[in-house]
């Protein structure tokens, strides 16, 4: 309750004291600037009369300001909220303020013609208006301007998000489908190798349905999965596809958004033909504790063109991490992708 009147009185108060500013200025002006001060009234009596009429048309136009919000927002009207808000405050403050002095010169004959005392207070408060109403407009642009900026961010977060769970939760059904005829062939030819891929498969898609309630994963935990999931690409394809892993120790204990090697991994398989005259080789290392490197040899396949959107959205992953994102480069024999390793996790 108090806050609500503390609100306004505060505003009352600063706007009598803006609006006191071009008499102050008059008044304490030297004669020599032949303004003519003639008043049949109290000049204090016109001075309380002149800052009800000027509070009733700053607080008019801000209620017209207020209902063009809703009606014409800035961000969607711009031009057109410019005109009608111009054309409004130019009428009104004219309408209100020289409803002030017309009245004053029908009943005590106080002319506003140049260079009397009231000829100047009115132009000098049409002005006033302008700019107390141009300052809240600033002010109001700014706030619309930040939460319309925050809330596209906030559509953008849950929208990478979103799109972040449906990759995680995603395992190329050909990769699936894949996996299940080498199993079902090798159970009938060995029993033992069956055993390790239905337990390699197992692991890959634990880790899939566990991870999508990480932000973050150890490398350590990433290089276990990553090693039962190239498993099962060789066992299908055997000499085609070579895999070296080279992690330092330390880089052990750092982190990275979880199935990131997975889709770096997938990639190089998806885009490139892999068979033993001319095996698809994939190197995962870690030229120091900040960064991970995966790099494979080219080969494409033709005609292929890719979208790279899990490339994308791992990039994106960092930036909403606010982590450098990932670096990609191509020559005529290699495709290297770099990423950074996060100190802790989050």
């Amino acid at each position: 309750m108090k806050s609500s009147l503390f609100k306004p009185l505060i505003r009352l108060i600063f706007v009598s004291l803006y609006a006191l500013a071009i008499p102050a200025i008059l008044i304490i002006l030297p004669k020599h600037h032949d303004i003519s001060f003639s008043f049949p009234i109290s000049i204090w009596l016109f001075l309380v009369i002149y800052l009800i009429f000027f509070n009733l048309n700053i607080q008019g136009n801000l209620s017209f300001d207020h209902y063009l919000d809703k009606k014409l927002p800035w961000f969607y009207f711009t031009k057109k909220r410019l005109v009608v808000q111009f054309v409004f405050i130019l009428a009104f403050s004219v309408l209100t303020i020289g409803a002030l002095f017309t009245v004053m010169y029908f009943v005590n004959d106080c002319s506003l013609e140049y260079p009397s005392f009231s000829f100047f207070v009115f132009i000098g408060s049409v002005v006033l208006v302008f700019g107390l109403i141009g300052i809240s407009q600033s002010i109001s642009f700014i706030k619309q301007w930040k939460t319309t900026f925050l809330e596209a961010e906030k559509h953008k977060q849950e929208k990478l998000k979103s799109d972040y769970k449906v990759l995680q939760n995603q395992v190329n059904p050909h990769f699936l489908f894949n996996s299940f005829n080498v199993l079902i062939s090798e159970i009938k030819n060995d029993p033992e190798t069956a055993e390790i891929i239905a337990r390699k498969l197992s692991k890959v898609y634990r880790y899939v349905l566990q991870s999508k309630n990480y932000e973050l994963i150890s490398l350590s935990k990433e290089l276990d999965f990553i090693s039962s999931f190239t498993y099962l690409h060789q066992v299908r394809v055997g000499e085609a596809l070579k895999v070296t892993i080279d992690i330092s120790n330390e880089s052990l204990q750092r982190y990275l958004p979880p199935i990131t090697l997975q889709v770096l991994v997938e990639n190089a398989i998806k885009h490139n033909v892999m068979n033993e005259e001319n095996p698809l080789c994939i190197s995962i290392t870690t030229p120091d504790t900040q960064t991970l490197i995966v790099k494979n040899n080219l080969n494409p396949k033709q005609p292929f063109e890719s979208t790279n959107t899990g490339l994308s959205i791992i990039k994106t992953r960092y930036e909403l991490l606010n982590e450098d994102g990932i670096k990609i480069e191509k020559s005529e024999t290699e495709f290297i992708v770099t990423v950074s390793l996060l100190d802790k996790l989050k």
